[in-house]
């Protein structure tokens, strides 16, 4: 039970109502410990909060001595002891120590030592404690997420500031100390404008307005181009986002601001380059244009009057000067096709190819290729035949189909000495729709299985080593290949040295 220290009252019998009313009251509350102890510290009182805080029954404790209250560690080292004669001397003692319940668990209690005395005389203490266990674990976690806070906020790589709704700076972080040249003193409790450049500071206010008005969040780079001023004067480009915050103090604005000097420079260096490349494919268009004349104009008339002499129609030509006007054709002729691919290449690679589907009869398109390159065939007197069925269709540029026929062509003639080339024409079905197959079939000297993963790249020559190089730019096939890429065509071969080669050319087309 509690029991209430002794009063002298005079005999009032209304002062000692009111002490066994107070006593009463202190007995019933549950929520604080209330303990007595004598001068020499043996529990005397034990109030329902004591009961229910320790768990010990008034029966089991009172005359028991206060230590047991405490852990052994604090007992053996004197603590009770220290708190009662700290009280004596002070008047009180306060503090929080560890706590030990009947049942061997432990709490950190507040408790509060106080003498009671009756004039002169030491009567015992007032011992009042309450159990802070949770209240200390939640102030320990309250203290670890506003260091981890605090941690994320130094160390985030965004200069940050946090300003309150009339543009005053409660908060900075050492990257924005970094980035505007402040320490950060000179900068808590002055106006968010000082960051800003003096010509953008009248309208500041009323964004900041705006934002506090319908506070929402902004992310970075929303278009607007803002500048940032440092405490030297120098202005520089930077990003901002925004975000509401919200404490209990009010509504506060947190802007996460990034330096992006070097971004725009890249920039402008970017659309520097993109105007000088604007200016070169137009130079190169213009060269482009005027070689395709230029070049190829005075070589066709070159070629041209050889024929004509080698004809013999301007008078007969001796034997010499028939070989030497042939030397100067076939020469003509090689310079000519080197124009051509290198021309062909530069117009595809700048993607000036322009495609125009059509209906294309292909019997007629591989004739017409043949007959154009036969008189080179004859040449080396092989045969160049076609091997087509009339009535198929494909629907393709009839320009670039052409282009890559006469290139397989006149490579299976370059590569063939004795024999044939052929052309034939087959009509498959992939599951997915009709392909056409255009193939190009020769009886030369076939391809090395060690040369034949460089064929299709640009500028390869190949050939049996000591063999006689062949007069060409190496990009026949490779101008072969980007064109069946453009067409959406597939394009392959099939070849074994000695034994010939095959290329074949899959156009979508009848089934």
């Amino acid at each position: 039970m509690f029991r209430a220290p002794r009063l002298e009252v005079g005999g009032l019998g209304a002062a000692e109502d009111a002490v066994r009313f107070l006593a009463t009251i202190l007995e019933a509350s549950t929520e604080h410990s209330m303990i007595v102890i004598d001068p020499a510290g043996r529990i005397v009182g034990f109030n329902a909060g004591a009961r229910r805080i320790y768990g010990h029954p008034p029966s089991e404790i009172i005359g028991a001595p206060h230590s047991v209250l405490h852990i052994d560690p604090d007992v053996e080292a004197g603590l009770p002891e220290q708190m009662m004669e700290r009280a004596l001397e002070g008047g009180s003692w306060k503090g929080i120590v560890e706590r030990q319940r009947k049942d061997g668990s432990r709490f950190m209690g507040r408790v509060v030592i106080t003498p009671r005395r009756s004039g002169e005389d030491l009567e015992g203490f007032l011992i009042i404690s309450s159990d802070v266990t949770d209240e200390l674990r939640l102030t320990r976690e309250l203290e670890r997420t506003r260091s981890f806070a605090e941690t994320l906020v130094e160390s985030a790589p965004d200069a940050l500031v946090m300003v309150n709704p009339d543009g005053t700076i409660r908060l900075v972080n050492a990257e924005l100390e970094r980035l505007f040249g402040y320490g950060r003193e000179e900068l808590l409790g002055q106006p968010m404008e000082v960051l800003i450049p003096q010509r953008q500071r009248a309208a500041h206010p009323s964004h900041r307005r705006d934002f506090f008005a319908a506070p929402a969040a902004r992310p970075m780079g929303v278009g607007l181009q803002l500048s940032g001023r440092r405490s030297n004067g120098d202005e520089f480009p930077v990003e901002i986002s925004l975000s509401p915050f919200e404490t209990e103090e009010g509504a506060l604005a947190t802007a996460a601001i990034r330096d992006v000097t070097e971004r725009v420079e890249f920039e402008r260096e970017l659309r520097d380059a993109n105007l000088r490349l604007e200016s070169a494919s137009l130079a190169k268009d213009r060269f482009l244009a005027s070689m395709s004349h230029e070049l190829r104009t005075p070589l066709n008339a070159i070629i041209g009057f050889t024929g004509t002499l080698l004809m013999g129609l301007p008078g007969p030509l001796n034997d010499e000067q028939t070989k030497q006007l042939g030397m100067v054709r076939s020469s003509g002729r090689h310079l000519l096709s080197l124009i051509n691919d290198l021309l062909d290449l530069a117009r595809i690679e700048s993607g000036k190819v322009e495609l125009h589907p059509e209906p294309v009869a292909c019997r007629e398109l591989l004739e017409e290729v043949a007959s154009g390159l036969r008189p080179l065939a004859e040449e080396k007197q092989i045969a160049l035949e076609v091997l087509a069925s009339g009535g198929v269709e494909v629907e393709c540029d009839r320009r670039a189909l052409s282009q890559i026929l006469i290139n397989l062509t006149s490579n299976a003639i370059k590569f063939t000495d004795q024999g044939h080339v052929r052309l034939t024409l087959t009509c498959l079905s992939d599951g997915a729709g009709g392909v056409t197959r255009f193939s190009v079939l020769d009886t030369g000297r076939g391809i090395k299985s060690s040369d034949q993963e460089r064929l299709f790249a640009a500028f390869e020559q190949v050939g049996e080593p000591g063999a006689t190089p062949f007069q060409g730019t190496g990009l026949g096939l490779y101008i072969c290949q980007t064109l069946a890429n453009l067409l959406g065509a597939g394009i392959g071969f099939a070849s074994e040295l000695g034994q010939g080669s095959v290329f074949t050319l899959d156009v979508r087309g009848p089934p």
